[in-house]
């Protein structure tokens, strides 16, 4: 019987004075300073994978991330099906400024969101903002997610020199509509590995160094350590959230 393996990890890094990110898996939170990855092992068929980034400064980033996953921990259910999910976090948009309306001082605060929903019959992934979700499979680094980001940013390769994104849950002082991007890929297969990150990461390590670190590291949490430590290496000058997941068999372990 297989199962999943994974690795979570998120940290202020070495330059903010908080951590303004948050992360979920399978509706189990993690926010503040970690002292290492966690590993976790499930046999659940299915589970569900989050990172929301937040912006607007410590107090509304940190209210806005956390409660933005709160909000989409407590509609799992309805995150495996394409529709729903993107009602879902178009939801959990409408629920941050609904918080905005009552707390007048958190005016402006804003979250990204990355997630995927791990199943037996599909992959479904979805993100608004620049928060990142990748594949690896048969030694290639595949992004699933899509960046909000302006178009000469897209385009252009190497770090990015503008935090501009495009759209995210709140983030103005007036509701604005979102378009959640949402992908449906076949079931996840033995040898493959999922990572999704927040930009922390993304900023200060290269997609091929990413690529080398999981192809040459057995297992999630050792993948999870040394991205962690490269992003370190490099200066982490933001906020550093990571899930590394991959299918196990039961009677492994790390």
């Amino acid at each position: 019987m297989s199962g999943w393996t994974i690795a979570a990890f998120t940290h202020r890094g070495r330059v903010r004075l908080d951590n303004e990110d948050a992360i979920a898996v399978d509706g189990q939170s993690f926010v503040g300073d970690m002292a290492a990855p966690v590993a976790i092992k499930t046999l659940n068929e299915s589970i569900v994978l989050m990172i929301a980034d937040g912006m607007g400064g410590h107090a509304r980033g940190a209210m806005a991330s956390r409660a933005v996953l709160d909000y989409l921990v407590a509609a799992i259910d309805r995150l495996s099906n394409p529709a729903s999910c993107a009602q879902a976090v178009e939801e959990a948009n409408q629920h941050l400024f609904g918080l905005m309306h009552q707390h007048p001082e958190a005016v402006g605060m804003g979250s990204t969101i990355v997630g995927a929903v791990l199943g037996a019959k599909q992959l479904v992934t979805f993100n608004v903002g620049d928060s990142r979700c990748y594949l690896f499979s048969a030694g290639q680094l595949i992004q699933l997610s899509q960046d909000d980001v302006p178009e000469q940013e897209s385009d252009r390769p190497g770090p990015r020199r503008s935090h501009a994104i495009t759209q995210a849950l709140g983030g103005s002082s007036f509701p604005l509509a979102i378009v959640p991007h949402i992908t449906i890929d076949s079931p996840f297969a033995l040898g493959e590995t999922l990572l999704l990150c927040s930009d922390g990461l993304t900023d200060m390590v290269a997609d091929q160094t990413i690529s080398d670190t999981l192809r040459t590291t057995k297992d999630p949490l050792r993948s999870a350590r040394k991205l962690a430590a490269e992003a370190f290496n490099a200066g982490a000058r933001d906020n550093i959230s990571l899930i590394v997941a991959c299918r196990s068999n039961s009677s492994n372990s790390l």
